[in-house]
Order: C-alpha cells, then sequence, then structure tokens
C-alpha cells in the first residue's frame, strides 16, 4: 500500500473503522518513539556540563571576605571558596594539597619544606607564588593586623628562597602543625602589600576580594543597615584543580537558622547547612532533597570565667555540672543527631576514652555540694553566701553570654540551674559582639559557644593558661599547670597512640578542675536538592570543609554516546 492512496482509503472507511485505524496509528507511532528512545538511553550516558546556579542559604552574615580576618561560620564559608590554601581537608576529613604539591617535614619536626603547584593565578590574573604565603603568614602573626589566627603562628618563621618553594621553621616540634596550613587562606601579596596594617581591617579589600580558589567573588548586596545580605560567585575558569561545572553559585544570609528554613521551605533556595538539628524537622520537601548528618569536632559548652569571685569557687563550678540535664539537651535541642560531650575533646576523636567519665544529671548532689560549702537559699529559694570579707551576703548568680542561634539551649540550661537554686540572667547577643565586646575582653561570667578542633587534636589554644590573653581562647580564663605541660609536651607529640593518651591525661585534669559544662557535639545537617548532583560527604572538619569537591558538583548535563 502507497502512502499516496491513504487519503483514498480513508474516505472509503466507515466510522468505526476510522476509530480504529486512528488507534493502531497512534499506538504504533507510540511504540516507535518508544523504541527510539530507549535505544537513544541505552546507547548514551548522562555527562555533567558546565552551567547552573547554586542558591544556599547561611544563618548569618559575613563580616570580611578575607580568611586572616574570618570570624564566623559565614566568614570562612566564603573565603574557602575564593581563597586557596596550602593543604585542604577532602570529603572524609583528610588532609591533602591545595596550592602545596607535597612537603617534607625534617627529622626532628621542626622545619617543613612546602613545594608549590605552577601556574597558580589569582582571580585578577596575577601569578600566585611563595612570597605570597610568607606575607600572609606575617599579616597573620603580626598585631596589627588583629587577626584570630594569630595564636597558632606565633615564633613561627617563613621565607620564599624561589618562587615555588616556601621553608617553614617552628622552634619546636608542633605535631598538628599541619592542620594550620588548612586554616590559612593565602592573601595575594600584590595586592595586600600596599594597604597600612591599621587600615588592614577597613580597606574595600575585605568585601571585593581577590583569591586563587575555584570561585570568584561577583558582588554582594547590603541592606539599609549594612548588613550583607547576599554574595554571588562566578566559576574560576583558570582554577587549579579544574574549573568548577556550577556556574554561579548565591549566597543569601538570614538573621536565624528559622528564616534560613523559612527560605527553603519557599522554594527560594537550593540548600542549607544547620547547627540546630531541631530546625530539620522544619523542612519541607526532604525526599527530593539529599541531606547529610555528620558528626562534627565541636564541643558546646557553658565556659565558667575562674576568675569571677563566684565561680573561681571550684564546688560552684561542681554544682553547676551536677544541675544541667544533658541528655534533655541532646533530645530536645539536637534530636538525638549528636552526642553528648563529656570532656573538651570531642566524642571519638583522640583523647576520648571509656575510662573518662563526665558529669551526670544529679540536682540532689548539686544542692548538697552548695550546702555544705554554706550557700543557703533565701525566701526565694535562691543560694546565698557571704563571700570573703563582705558584709552583705551575694546571691548564687550568673549571667550567661550566648548568640541568638543557641538561645534554645541556654533557656534549658537557666531553668535547669534555677531547679537548683541558682540563679541566671541570659544575654543574648550577635556573634560579631560576642566576639569583639566579650571574647576578646574576657569580660564575662559565663558564656556558651562552641568551640571546634581540626582533625589533629590540639587544645592548646583553648586550655592553655597562655592562652588567656587575646587573641588566645581560653575562655575559663584557666590556668593549671599540670595541663600547660601537658599539652605543651602533646604539640611535640607526632606518634598517635602518644598524643592520644597524653590528651587523655589532660581531660580528667580539666574535669577534675570543672571550669566549663560541657554539653554536647552535635551533628552537622546539610540538606541540598536533588538537582545538584555529586555531592559526596562522609565527614567534615570545620562547616567551610562541605564545599572541598564543590568543583565536581554539577546541576546541568548533556547526553552523551557511551
Amino acid at each position: 500500500m502507497r502512502i499516496k492512496n491513504l487519503p483514498r482509503i480513508w474516505k472509503h472507511l466507515g466510522q468505526k473503522e476510522k476509530i480504529w485505524f486512528s488507534f493502531f496509528a497512534v499506538l504504533i507511532l507510540f511504540s516507535l518513539s518508544f523504541l527510539i528512545n530507549n535505544l537513544y538511553i541505552s546507547q548514551t550516558k548522562e555527562s555533567p556540563i558546565a552551567g547552573g546556579t547554586y542558591v544556599e542559604a547561611l544563618s548569618e552574615s559575613p563580616h570580611n571576605l578575607n580568611p586572616v580576618l574570618a570570624t564566623n561560620d559565614a566568614d570562612r564559608d566564603l573565603s574557602g571558596l575564593i581563597f586557596s590554601s596550602l593543604l585542604k581537608y577532602n570529603e572524609s576529613g583528610e588532609l591533602i594539597p591545595d596550592l602545596a604539591s607535597g612537603y617534607q617535614v625534617s627529622k626532628d619536626g621542626k622545619t617543613y619544606i612546602i613545594k608549590l603547584k605552577g601556574g597558580v593565578f589569582w582571580h585578577d590574573g596575577e601569578p600566585f607564588g611563595a612570597t605570597d604565603i610568607v606575607f600572609t603568614i606575617n599579616a597573620v602573626q603580626n598585631p596589627e593586623y588583629n587577626s584570630p589566627l594569630r595564636a597558632g603562628w606565633q615564633g613561627i618563621k617563613a621565607e620564599a628562597p624561589d618562587k615555588d618553594t616556601v621553608i617553614i621553621t617552628l622552634k619546636s616540634p608542633y605535631g598538628a602543625f599541619a592542620g594550620n596550613l588548612a586554616l590559612l587562606g593565602i592573601l595575594p601579596e600584590h595586592v595586600w602589600s600596599k594597604v597600612l596594617p591599621q587600615n588592614f581591617p577597613l580597606t574595600d579589600f575585605n568585601l571585593k576580594p581577590i583569591g586563587t580558589g575555584p570561585y570568584r567573588f561577583i558582588k554582594l548586596q547590603k541592606d539599609s543597615l549594612g548588613r550583607i545580605i547576599s554574595v554571588n560567585l562566578s566559576a574560576n575558569g583558570k582554577y587549579h584543580g579544574y574549573a568548577p561545572l556550577i556556574e554561579n553559585i548565591i549566597f543569601k544570609f538570614y538573621s536565624s537558622e528559622e528564616e534560613a528554613v523559612s527560605a527553603y521551605n519557599r522554594k527560594e533556595i537550593d540548600g542549607l547547612f544547620l547547627q540546630t538539628a531541631q530546625n530539620k524537622n522544619q523542612l519541607r520537601g526532604l525526599s527530593s532533597a539529599s541531606v547529610f548528618s555528620l558528626p562534627s569536632q565541636r564541643v558546646y559548652a557553658v565556659f565558667l570565667n575562674t576568675d569571677d569571685k563566684i565561680l573561681k569557687d571550684r564546688n560552684v563550678r561542681l554544682a553547676v555540672n551536677y544541675a544541667i540535664n544533658r541528655d534533655e539537651l541532646l533530645n530536645k535541642i539536637l534530636n538525638g543527631e549528636g552526642k553528648i560531650a563529656i570532656g573538651p575533646i570531642p566524642p571519638g576523636m583522640p583523647g576520648s576514652s571509656p575510662d573518662i567519665s563526665g558529669y551526670g544529671y544529679n540536682p540532689e548532689k548539686a544542692v548538697e555540694i552548695l550546702e555544705k560549702n554554706g550557700w543557703k537559699k533565701n525566701t526565694e529559694g535562691i543560694f546565698a553566701k557571704k563571700l570573703g570579707k563582705d558584709k552583705e551576703e551575694t546571691l548564687l548568680k550568673i549571667e550567661i553570654i550566648t548568640p541568638k542561634s543557641i538561645q534554645l539551649t541556654a533557656v534549658l540550661i537557666q531553668d535547669n540551674l534555677k531547679n537548683i537554686g541558682v540563679d541566671s540572667n541570659l544575654k543574648i547577643v550577635s556573634l560579631g559582639e560576642l566576639q569583639q565586646n566579650y571574647i576578646r575582653t574576657k569580660n564575662y561570667e559565663a558564656v556558651l559557644v562552641g568551640e571546634s578542633f581540626t582533625s589533629s587534636v590540639d587544645p592548646y589554644v583553648f586550655w592553655h593558661g597562655a592562652a588567656i590573653k587575646d587573641p588566645g581562647l581560653n575562655l575559663s580564663l584557666y590556668n593549671n599547670r599540670k595541663v600547660n605541660k601537658i599539652l605543651e609536651e602533646t604539640r611535640q607529640i607526632t606518634d598517635v597512640v602518644k598524643r592520644a593518651k597524653k590528651l587523655e591525661e589532660f581531660q580528667k585534669l580539666v574535669l577534675n578542675d570543672a571550669p566549663a559544662v560541657f554539653l554536647y557535639s552535635p551533628n552537622y545537617i546539610y540538606a541540598v536538592k536533588k538537582t545538584v548532583k555529586n555531592i559526596d560527604l562522609k565527614k567534615i572538619t570545620l562547616p567551610s570543609n562541605r564545599f572541598s569537591k564543590i568543583n565536581e558538583w554539577y546541576i546541568e548535563t548533556e547526553r552523551i554516546l557511551k
């Protein structure tokens, strides 16, 4: 039958015959298209291509897009994408080369010879070299620059014998030093050497950064109060790894995790990072998202000022420790996505051990300790006592400073303390205010925050007596000679087993003195829509490490022959 005869045949068909003819014709066409499509699918495969835009929400605004001045997670997230470090943590929490091609450590553990990758360029097209690293290290060490990284770089010498080599010399062996190389984002000397140290935090370069990272800064937007509300980044086509596949990244900043969750539910964003597991239950449409729940190396605690006239009494600190219901915090705040922190070192890290016991919830014992040490409840049920030569009784009252992101934790702690007769006042502040007005000045009675460790645990900057003064982070103003000696010795031990034993000793001594109330170590929750593919996260040391292999993520695809 010829096709040109079909119109003539169609005219001679009855109504029912026409219906059946049409049905079989459609069926044949559908079957053919199905077979052709299956053949196409079987002979081709989906392959990622460059393109697409990823939008992520953060629950705090950045202050500086500068790795040397980074003070909060938003700063570090952006710095990690715009800048590169000598080493970096991969998706499994292991150190791998970044700007370095490799390094050697001398037998005495004091000299690091670092070879750099060739063909690396800054985003403005200038070549990267060893003098950029020397400049950055010197800037961090200089107190005029006020870098929060300064404590980890004191007494260290850096020199560049040639453009591809850096030699770093330590005064004494430091087993965890390689972690410092991953935390230090490198600045361009040709840009920053023109800026006087006193102008370092004020220059526009802090908000218009030039780095060597996988993404280039494009623009930012502020609200009427000067708060940064969004930052746009674009793929660096000359990245020294290989060019990222996702063309654009937009960060949107909110004043709380709750607002970020609402933005996700309104489908305004593609992903968000949660530090409060409770908010995960508020997310809608998780079946169409990749959700990662990853153990953190962060310990949240109430750090008690051991120089305070009330809290310098170890018995008060012991009572406060027994008063806190950590199981309640784990269930109500973390929804079980985390672990109780026994001591200053995160659970499962070197130095943690089943032989180490913390403080269980025992309000009766807390009351007993206080009563045995002369504290008596007044008519309002609050403990009071005359201290030293005071004529008037002092109420057992503690002011706790904390950021808004963990306000609910503070409220539950306040209830626990009230239950045993300890009054407390909560002061909720921004992270910037907490850092500048309280942590830097040590002007507080107690502060509720989290402390983050790298995979090579080094508590020196948090617990050594020398870390009490700025820029140290000894938040309890704790000074124990035995602890100081152990931390000094631990820094020089490279053997993993020996370091762990020393860190166990350290934990036991700290717990005995009770300078802090250790609470929990949360899981990080990261939710990203499945339209973003090839995200492989097993373990992250810091929140910003989730972007370690972002250049391998992709959105757009095409089909190619197998």
